[in-house]
């Protein structure tokens, strides 16, 4: 029988209160310790695998079938995420959709509403009124981003 080696990561948050990830780490702490490491890895996973392959110096192919991959779990999770909170798949693109469109004569981005199949120009005040998150919830983004790109520059 061999015995197949070991690699630790010991991790300690301690986030605020009153933060999006104090709310998640409160949660996962009244979850079991083997649920608890299970859900942890799957979301390392899903989040960060093509930056560790990016890292290791794999072919350029392999990284772009590792974020393939990775994008495939992240949508089957939101699917079984809405499912087992029975909440019903977004319609957004059926009645409105929202798309930039770069217009190189003014070097701007005019985004458009798309409704019953006819094009929108908006204001720049409706640009500014598209939400930039939809989670409710106090943030501070300097706690609570975790997909920062500088991280891994």
């Amino acid at each position: 029988m061999s015995k197949r080696k070991r690699v630790s990561l010991s991790v300690r948050l301690q986030p605020y209160a009153d933060t999006l990830l104090a709310e998640v780490v409160d949660w996962l702490n009244s979850v079991e310790t083997d649920e608890k490491n299970r859900l942890i890895a799957d979301a390392i996973v899903m989040a960060y695998l093509p930056y560790a392959r990016a890292s290791q110096k794999v072919e350029a192919s392999e990284i772009e079938r590792c974020c393939w991959e990775t994008q495939n779990m992240l949508d089957k999770h939101g699917f079984n995420l809405r499912q087992s909170l029975k909440i019903p798949q977004p319609q957004w693109y059926s009645s409105v959709g929202y798309e930039g469109v770069n217009n190189r004569q003014e070097h701007r981005s005019i985004f458009t509403n798309v409704q019953n199949g006819r094009q929108v120009e908006l204001s720049e005040n409706e640009e500014e009124s598209i939400p930039q998150s939809l989670i409710e919830g106090s943030s501070d983004l300097n706690n609570d981003c975790f997909f920062t790109d500088d991280e891994f520059d």
